[in-house]
């Protein structure tokens, strides 16, 4: 029985091997930014804001018919969320803002664009232009929160996001791993010293408008007081002619108050109590003696002093 030699491995070549490890530096380096690319020239954010139902809409560009579906049928098609579809375009748009590439509905397959290098463009990071809590249910009031504290522990966002969105991970590892437990320690620490200075701080606030509106109020009365004593000092130093008009204005007030009170006992019967009719009585006795004082005053028939004197003794109650 002959036996047949043994078939010769053959080497698929250094060419072979360099174009494979070329394919891997390309995605290395641009892999993040071809997805984004797809994304955004596939998807029509305007149906249903990206994420709606709506299967597809077309864009012709010159004979050909270009498809655009919603971010949420893209992300059925290919096995992902909706939103990670949205942040994927986000990106592409935020680098578009920058000149770099096309703004994403300007994109259609046979245009030529160049994908930007990922070392020059950084598609993660802290620096980058994707934003994975885009793709997570994060309020705006905690990414807001998870910027500021990335800004001043140095670190990506993207990373303190997805620690917050995986709670079961977190207790994992606070259980199995002592650094961890550590570093929440540590931070539970400088979050309650935050929250002592916070509340020193609003108690310091507190007290100032407190203050504040003390002085308010004491200024005020200050005002108040300075105000009425320039008017007295004004009643007590103005001229006659100013002290004369002042006689004739309150009189005519006096005779508008007589004629509204007539108007009204005119257009309706009033059935005044006895009381109520006596003390209308005085006061009518005592109007009818202040107007004839001064009238005799201003007509030069003024009584002298000792009369002027036990008039006003008498009229104290009703003036």
């Amino acid at each position: 029985m002959s036996q047949h030699p043994p078939e010769q491995a053959v080497d698929d070549g250094e060419e072979a091997l360099g174009a494979d490890i070329a394919q891997f530096a390309t995605l290395e380096r641009k892999g993040p930014w071809l997805m984004a690319y797809l994304v955004a020239r596939r998807v029509a954010p305007d149906n249903g804001h990206g994420v709606g139902f709506e299967q597809e809409s077309t864009k012709r560009f010159d004979r050909n018919v270009f498809r655009r579906i919603s971010a949420r049928e893209f992300a059925r098609r290919a096995g992902t969320s909706a939103k990670r579809v949205m942040a994927l375009w986000e990106a592409w748009n935020r680098l578009a803002t920058d000149g770099v590439v096309p703004p994403a509905l300007d994109l259609h397959p046979g245009a030529d664009v160049e994908l930007p290098d990922e070392k020059q463009y950084p598609f993660y990071g802290k620096n980058g232009y994707y934003r994975s809590w885009d793709a997570r249910n994060i309020s705006p009031e905690r990414r807001e929160a998870i910027e500021r504290e990335a800004a001043k522990a140095g670190t990506r966002p993207s990373a303190i996001s997805y620690v917050m969105t995986h709670p079961t991970a977190v207790k994992t590892a606070l259980l199995a791993d002592e650094a961890t437990r550590a570093a929440a320690r540590e931070a539970l620490e400088e979050f309650e010293a935050r929250q002592a200075a916070a509340d020193a701080a609003d108690r310091t606030a507190a007290a100032e408008v407190t203050r504040q509106r003390q002085s308010d109020y004491d200024e005020a009365r200050r005002s108040e007081r300075e105000t009425f004593a320039a008017q007295a000092r004004s009643a007590r130093d103005g001229t006659e002619a100013g002290a004369s008009m002042d006689v004739f204005n309150a009189m005519a007030e006096i005779r508008m108050a007589a004629s509204r009170a007539l108007s009204l006992l005119q257009k309706q019967q009033i059935r005044f109590t006895a009381d109520r009719a006596q003390a209308i009585a005085e006061l009518c006795d005592g109007a009818e003696a202040a107007i004839t004082a001064v009238r005799d005053i201003a007509t030069g028939s003024a009584l002298d002093d000792a009369a002027l004197a036990k008039f006003l003794d008498e009229s104290g109650g009703l003036l």
